[in-house]
This record gives C-alpha cells, sequence and structure tokens, in this order.
C-alpha cells in the first residue's frame, strides 16, 4: 500500500512548517519522507502542535535564529514535550546585538539580495555542518531547521540540503518559492521584525511574504562562480564528500 503525505503541516503557532519528503534526485531515488521538515520560528507552538510533531516523528529542532533573536522570542514549550533544543546560529553576528537594525533589500532586488544571501553564508559553515553531521548521523529520527520566518536562512539550508541530494535546482527553486505561499507572519511578530530588520514590505506586510524563486537560483549560480559549485562551498566549510555520501545514505530511498 502506497502511504500518501502532505508536504505542508498545518499547525496553529507556525504556518510554515513543511516536509522535505518526497521530492525526486537525478538518480531516481526520493529524499524520504517525516525525515526532514522546515520551518519558521516554532516559539508559538501549542501543546496540540506538538502532538503533531510526536506524530511526526520529530525529536531535534535546530534554531538557525541569531541569539538575540533567540533572547527576544525564546522557544516556548519545546523542551516541556520532549524535543531537543539545538542552537545552531546560521550568522551568529548579524542583528546580534539589542538596537543593531539589521539592512534588508528589497526583495525585487535580486541582485542585492543574493549577495545578502552570500554575505550571510560567510558565518554559516558551523550552523550547516552541525545540521548535516545530525542528519547523516541519526537517520530514523525526524529533525526540523528553522529560523524566524522559514525564507532566508531556513531556505538557504534546505537547498544545500536538497543539493546534496541530487534533487534539480528547478525543483530546489520550487521549494524555496512555497514559503510565499505559506508563510503569515503573525501581528505581534512582524512589529518586532519592524524594529529588527527596518520596514522592508516584503518582509514585513500583512499576508503571504513575497519569495521569487529567483532569488535562491541566483544564489546556487554564484557559489558555482566563486566555489566550482555549491557543493564546493559546504567542502570549505567542513562539509566533506563522506559527509554527503551519508546524507544521501540516510534520506534518500527507493
Amino acid at each position: 500500500m502506497t502511504m500518501t503525505y502532505e508536504r505542508h503541516i498545518p499547525l496553529a503557532g507556525a504556518t510554515n512548517f513543511r516536509d522535505l519528503g518526497g521530492y525526486r534526485a537525478a538518480d531516481g531515488r526520493t529524499v524520504r519522507w517525516r525525515r526532514v521538515f522546515r520551518s519558521d520560528a516554532l516559539h508559538d507552538l501549542t501543546a496540540d502542535d506538538f502532538a503533531v510533531l510526536r506524530d511526526l516523528g520529530v525529536g531535534d529542532v535546530f534554531d538557525l535564529r541569531t541569539a538575540h533573536e533567540l533572547d527576544t522570542w525564546g522557544i516556548g514549550i519545546l523542551t516541556e514535550h520532549g524535543l531537543r533544543h539545538h542552537h545552531v546560529p546560521f550568522n551568529p553576528s548579524r542583528g546580534a546585538q539589542p538596537g543593531q537594525v539589521v539592512t534588508v533589500p528589497a526583495f525585487d532586488d535580486f541582485e542585492a539580495f543574493t549577495q545578502l544571501y552570500l554575505d550571510m553564508l560567510e558565518e554559516a559553515g558551523p550552523s550547516l555542518g552541525r545540521v548535516f553531521t545530525h542528519l547523516a548521523e541519526s537517520p530514523e529520527q525526524g529533525a526540523v531547521f528553522h529560523c524566524t520566518g522559514g525564507r532566508d536562512r531556513t531556505g538557504m539550508t534546505a537547498a544545500f540540503l536538497l543539493g546534496v541530494l541530487g534533487v534539480p535546482r528547478e525543483t530546489i527553486a520550487e521549494d524555496y518559492a512555497l514559503t510565499g505561499q505559506y508563510l503569515v507572519i503573525p501581528e505581534v511578530r512582524r512589529a518586532r521584525m519592524q524594529e529588527m530588520y527596518g520596514s522592508r514590505p516584503s518582509l514585513i506586510s500583512e499576508g503571504p511574504v513575497v519569495t521569487p524563486s529567483e532569488v535562491i537560483t541566483m544564489t546556487l549560480a554564484a557559489l558555482d562562480e566563486r566555489y566550482g559549485s555549491p557543493e564546493g562551498y559546504l567542502e570549505s566549510v567542513g562539509v566533506t564528500a563522506e559527509h554527503r555520501e551519508a546524507l544521501q545514505h540516510a534520506l534518500l530511498g527507493e
């Protein structure tokens, strides 16, 4: 009997919680369902939401937010429900201090946003290494990684992971763009983000968040130029071929 899975997981406290399973790799294998998830922030999850996560098999949460974001919003009742919280800041110095406003370009300025992503990746190596090592070494334990909105840091992490698994870039770009379909930022969080990130409407306006696929496509192309490939970047930050092979073994099925 063939199981049917839903990519988007409806939760009361997060709108952008998604399963990365089901994508087909170039070699014909498929990313396993119910192993790796991506999300926006989880601090507003309810007890019922955590019951859903338990049913999904999620045991580990990789939090890509800065220390300042973590101090501002916390982790809610996550550990009370038996999940393990790992703080792995994607870009620890960016917006790290209270009162430090992060400049975010307009999202229709693809070149500026691509450069922002490349700048963020200068610090992302330890974060990516920890997340990928865990996924490779704990293949039976479900895990989720998230930032605040689940778009930029989470989107890049997902893009690298899917790339390592051999998922075509067109599919990676489609997954990235799904945030625009699902992410709706609550008003309380929008107000705080206004203080932290300035007033760019593409990031903090009401309704779905703008997420054009061109941004991730251009970022991956820029990594081709700088490192030969995104895998070349991962190699430069310590995610070796052995790590990548272990990820493929753990997360790909027939």
